[in-house]
């Protein structure tokens, strides 16, 4: 008996002094409309049925703050896969469906650590900010160079060879006979006007306040981007995609930058994107 009530308080004198590791995980649900996002589903919209084709986005800078606003950063985690040099990628998309273009592996979850310093405040966190990129030295650096996921070929821009920060994408089939159908209607999210630097960044901050990282998740709605879309302004005729490639004169542009946040002029960040919210 004594001898396990000793063993009793050494296991307690080892549990108090195990500090908190600082580990925080983010948990993200992609939804349409408040339903689950899959790229297996087919979602009415006004005039069309729209087939998922693709849901993915770069982030990086994330900080939690606390109830007097300062903001801690919080430094991400390398994984080999999703995670590397303080850029993340959330994979909403399994390559099923029409999501031929991406690959069958998810990922909803950020894991970082705050710093030794800002871990006693953790229970005091009540906002979460992040941006909605890649940062500028890595975003145009050799891709043979970048470790995953940032090397990923599908998420490079096929006109400036930079990454494609958010992509949203979907086959819209109308309900009526005569209307056009289009092979694919979204955003490829990315920088513009780039020769060794670019003039337009195309990267969007998201403020989520009233957030709690012991039980909050981030909503991010793909739908938000396709709601009441008009799809007039596409002239490249039936069977063609009708997108924004985050270029000044693509037909979508001007619809899709504002819900995203971004100013399409000088590609800043507006503050008012309307993908990501806070259950």
């Amino acid at each position: 008996m004594r001898a396990l009530l000793v063993s009793l308080a050494v296991l307690a004198a080892c549990t108090e002094r195990d500090p908190d590791d600082g580990t925080i995980e983010l948990f993200f649900r992609p939804t349409v409309a408040g339903s689950y996002f899959s790229c297996s589903e087919v979602y009415p919209e006004a005039a069309a049925n729209a087939k998922p084709q693709d849901f993915r986005v770069f982030v990086h800078a994330v900080r939690l703050v606390t109830a007097d606003g300062t903001e801690h950063p919080l430094e991400l985690l390398d994984d080999g896969q999703f995670q590397a040099r303080g850029v993340a990628l959330l994979d909403f998309e399994d390559a099923s469906g029409e999501c031929r273009r991406g690959t069958p592996a998810l990922n909803k979850t950020i894991r970082g650590v705050l710093s030794e310093a800002h871990r006693r405040e953790r229970a005091d966190y009540v906002g979460l900010r992040f941006r909605v990129g890649v940062p500028p030295e890595l975003d145009l650096a050799d891709p043979a160079s970048l470790p995953a996921p940032l090397d990923e070929p599908t998420l490079r821009s096929a006109v400036t060879g930079a990454h494609v920060f958010f992509a949203a994408w979907a086959k819209f089939e109308p309900y009526v006979a005569t209307d056009p159908i289009f092979s694919g209607v979204g955003v490829d999210l990315g920088a513009d006007g780039c020769l060794g630097t670019c003039q337009r960044p195309n990267q969007f901050d998201v403020a989520l306040d009233g957030f709690d990282p012991d039980s909050s998740t981030i909503v991010a709605d793909w739908r938000s981007v396709f709601d009441g879309i008009d799809l007039r302004f596409c002239s490249q005729g039936a069977g063609a995609p009708c997108g924004c490639w985050s270029r000044l004169v693509d037909p979508l542009c001007p619809q899709i930058f504002p819900r995203l946040g971004v100013d399409l002029a000088s590609g800043a960040s507006t503050g008012a994107q309307v993908v990501f919210k806070v259950d």
